[in-house]
């Protein structure tokens, strides 16, 4: 069920954690966004790929434009979390204290203004939907299994006019807060990039918020209804949502084990029963997911080093791992060996 697949996407897309979690201490002021420039299109030998000793923490040791070594340090994270995730391993704070970039999936500019991006996207919701009803949509069960989710009518009356994203998306917020206590208050990237604001330090965004943004609101209105019928349904039920509890501490575990296979094959089986479930629906979501932005990841990758110095990328870890990740991306494109 879909509801499941969002708690696998926790390792992938930082602004929908975000924006069901708390976020309010995440930016304490505005900075700007710093993306090293491209260089001239040059001819380099294949950088290295390592993976290091810590938690999903990996090193590309390259040279730059002008043959100098280049360095980028890329650690994995999951944008939900606990205390069991710290401390962190002095190599992968040396790592970030010493880098000359330092990038997220979203700039700490744009974070600075999540709470704006947050309201207006909702507010654009209501508009989008052109006075549709989502309850015109449901069953007459589907409704009230929803309002008991929701834990009041009236709950379920204040975004009834939205599209049926701002449903699915307030469920599953509330039905991480049933079966985890793992929050976005202990993510890594939360921690990265509160040590950044502290030192006034700038984070680039590998993604642009527009990118995040097309995510967190994907599908047709037909689309997103059928997402948030399966949503009621898995989460009225007490067995999948023992399922789910279960699935999400494997992958948790997967996570703080370190271990990379088992946290690939999560993934990859995760996107393999989006697709089953909803054909091309589910592919077109885990191409917008994973596919695209892993390219062009790469993409940004692949300029770090040729400017040269040293890079610190923290980003979800099923990028890094499983099928089409930014790795073998970086391959495809002769980056790394």
């Amino acid at each position: 069920m879909f509801i499941r697949k969002k708690f696998y996407k926790a390792l992938g897309v930082f602004f929908a954690a975000a924006f069901v979690f708390c976020t309010n201490s995440l930016a304490k002021e505005t900075v700007s966004s710093a993306k090293a420039s491209s260089g001239q299109n040059v001819s380099l030998q294949k950088a290295t790929l390592t993976k290091e000793k810590p938690r999903m923490f990996w090193k590309i040791s390259g040279v730059d434009k002008n043959g100098n070594p280049s360095a980028v340090y890329i650690q994995g994270t999951i944008h939900v979390g606990s205390k069991e995730l710290y401390p962190l391993d002095k190599e992968v704070l040396d790592a970030f204290n010493n880098a000359d970039i330092i990038a997220g999936e979203i700039s700490s500019e744009d974070m600075s203004k999540i709470q704006l991006y947050s309201m207006r996207l909702v507010q654009e919701s209501f508009v989008k939907a052109g006075g549709k009803k989502v309850s015109d949509h449901l069953s007459a069960e589907e409704v009230e299994a929803l309002k008991s989710l929701l834990g009041s009518s009236q709950a379920f009356a204040m975004i009834d006019g939205a599209e049926p994203w701002v449903a699915a998306l307030t469920l599953l917020g509330l039905t991480v807060q049933e079966t985890t206590d793992l929050t976005a208050e202990y993510s890594l990237d939360s921690y990265f990039l509160k040590l950044a604001n502290d030192s006034s330090r700038k984070v680039a965004g590998l993604d642009d918020i527009q990118v995040q943004l097309d995510i967190l609101t994907f599908g047709t209105y037909e689309q997103q209804l059928t997402i948030l019928k399966s949503s009621i349904k898995e989460c009225s039920d007490e067995k999948s949502m023992e399922e789910t509890k279960a699935e999400l501490k494997a992958l948790y575990d997967a996570y703080l084990a370190g271990d990379v296979e088992k946290l690939a094959s999560i993934s990859d089986a995760s996107n393999e029963s989006d697709i089953a479930e909803y054909g091309d629906f589910g592919e077109e979501y885990q191409k917008l997911v994973y596919d695209k932005r892993n390219e062009d990841w790469a993409k940004d990758i692949k300029e770090f080093l040729e400017n040269g110095g040293s890079t610190f990328i923290y980003a979800g870890a099923a990028h890094w791992v499983g099928k089409n990740s930014v790795f073998e991306y970086l391959r495809k494109q002769g980056t790394i060996e």
